[in-house]
């Protein structure tokens, strides 16, 4: 249920960006927000993709977290909190989604 939740979320609103971190990596994202809620999301991806490692996990959740108060927390003037039941990983397309609210 939560993953469809974030699935609609990011279909409602959504933005998609590219970044890359360091020489290593080059990130991802689309986010996203559930109109009339306080539901927001983002799915990260990488190149070299993601594998679904706990470190991965920490690298999903710090992308989600800037693109996230950068494209919804900050202009309400909140920050991202993550929900913990909505961290997904997706393996068959090597995504991490990663929900939660501005607060």
């Amino acid at each position: 249920m939560k993953a469809i939740l974030s699935a609609v979320a990011l279909a409602s609103v959504g933005i998609v960006t590219t970044a890359v971190a360091n020489a290593d990596y080059k990130y991802g994202w689309l986010t996203g927000s559930l109109p009339g809620t306080d539901l927001v999301a983002a799915n990260i991806v990488r190149d070299p993709a993601f594998v679904g490692a706990k470190g991965e996990q920490d690298q999903a959740m710090d992308q989600a977290t800037n693109a996230l108060n950068s494209d919804y927390c900050e202009k309400k003037g909140t920050s991202f909190i993550v929900d913990p039941k909505i961290v997904i990983f997706d393996k068959g397309i090597g995504e991490w989604m990663i929900g939660g609210i501005c607060r």
